[in-house]
């Protein structure tokens, strides 16, 4: 109907926010804020001083590690090396050489003083063993070494013991390994392992020390060990040489004389003049136990080693060493020899007096005579320089020489002549 009014829908209203106006550009809520350039810079700052933290304590494990791996190595060769001289024998035990004292507190040498050694590095220092001629089996300083990537040089002493409940002063023998090792991934000073073992001669019993000090980060093991079996029975001595006694020989062919009664049997023997290379079995015969044996080396101080072991497969045991004097070297000529003469009735007395021989082991003096010119008779010996002859001033001719011997039996060449006529009697 036209007078009618119609109801028109109405046309709908915008609500605030739906859409996007002009002003609200670049306008977010607190939550939704980017990291501004300065909290970027401190971000990266503390991510870098968190990586170098990182990297520091990664540094310090691999130091430690192979510090730790160094080490080993370093145990592990000294533990080889006290393993393989158990294997000397006792009576040899000795270095080759003289170590000198070193003024570099790094240096094991530092601890050398004079013929002692300080095996502790705390002052507990004692006598070094050392044989020159020949050379003990025991080598000072080893050559250098690598393994891997820890260099290796290793030092060894021998020196006396003394123990307070053992008479003598020379008890027992202690062998000491410094390995000095040193890292190649890690520069810096060299560091120091030391290890130490008491060997015994197997006549003693010895318990092991309480506590033990050492300058290295592990103390030294406190092992009694000994390269003699107990038990053993028998011995030997020399006989036959060319010397006065038994303690001396002018030359270098000896006789050995064995006793093994009680030991057993079969036994078979072997004899060495170091304790290292031993001679061809030897069966003992009781009814002729004697050996030929040859001294090797220089005149001095010499010693025999012998063991023993009842049959082939046998374990042996070691026989007391015996030590001889080789001294093949005579003594000096003596000095001129002068006389004075006088007689009584048909009885002609000669004084002779001459200037002494010298030789480290000059016992004296024998006197010799000869009433033919063709055979000499000693009269006596003597310590002095002089001596006195009486006989007969009606021998057709007597002469007189002197020579000196020592105490392997060693003489001397005589000395100038002197000659008497019948009945001279000045």
């Amino acid at each position: 109907m036209r007078g009618r009014n119609k109801t028109r829908n109405p046309r709908p209203r915008r609500t605030a926010g739906v859409g996007t106006r002009p002003e609200n550009l670049g306008t977010r809520a607190r939550g939704e804020t980017g990291m501004s350039l300065i909290e970027l810079v401190v971000a990266l700052t503390l991510l870098a001083i968190t990586m170098t933290a990182m990297m520091g304590t990664i540094g310090v494990s691999f130091k430690t590690v192979q510090l730790a791996r160094a080490r080993q190595v370093a145990e592990a060769a000294a533990n080889k090396r006290l393993e393989e001289l158990r294997d000397v024998d006792y009576p040899q035990l000795a270095l080759a050489t003289w170590p000198e004292h070193n003024a570099s507190v790094n240096n094991p040498d530092h601890f050398v003083t004079g013929s002692n050694y300080d095996y502790s590095g705390e002052g507990s220092s004692e006598p070094m063993i050392v044989e020159t001629d020949p050379a003990g089996p025991v080598v000072h300083i080893e050559p250098p070494t690598a393994v891997g990537g820890t260099v290796l040089n290793v030092y060894q002493y021998v020196t006396w013991v003394d123990q307070p409940e053992i008479l003598g002063s020379q008890n027992l023998k202690r062998i000491t390994v410094v390995v000095e090792y040193d890292s190649v991934a890690i520069p810096g000073t060299a560091r120091l392992l030391r290890e130490s073992v008491l060997f015994t001669p197997g006549t003693v019993t010895v318990s092991p020390p309480s506590a033990s000090s050492s300058t290295t980060t592990l103390p030294p093991p406190s092992t009694t060990t000994t390269t003699v079996p107990p038990g053993g029975c028998g011995s030997f001595d020399f006989i036959g040489g060319a010397g006065s006694g038994n303690e001396f020989t002018a030359v270098p062919n000896v006789t050995l004389s064995i006793n093994m009664a009680g030991c057993g049997a079969p036994i078979y023997l072997n004899f060495s003049n170091n304790g290292i290379s031993w001679g061809s079995d030897v069966i003992y015969d009781p009814l002729n136990p004697t050996v030929a044996w040859t001294i090797t080396g220089s005149d001095g101080l010499r010693a025999v080693s012998g063991r023993a072991r009842i049959g082939l497969s046998g374990i042996p045991w070691i026989l007391p060493q015996q030590d001889i004097i080789l001294d093949t070297t005579p003594p000096t000529i003596p000095g001129v020899l002068n006389r004075t003469v006088s007689c009584s009735g048909s009885t002609r007395t000669v004084n002779l007096s001459w200037s002494a021989s010298s030789d480290l082991y000059l016992v004296g003096y024998r006197v010799y005579r000869s009433t033919d010119g063709a055979t000499w008779q000693a009269l006596n010996s003597t310590s002095s320089t002089y001596a006195t002859d009486s006989h007969s001033k009606t021998l057709t001719s007597v002469r007189f020489y002197v020579k000196a011997y020592d105490s392997a039996g060693n003489e001397s060449n005589a000395t100038n002549t002197i000659s008497l006529a019948k009945n001279q009697c000045s």
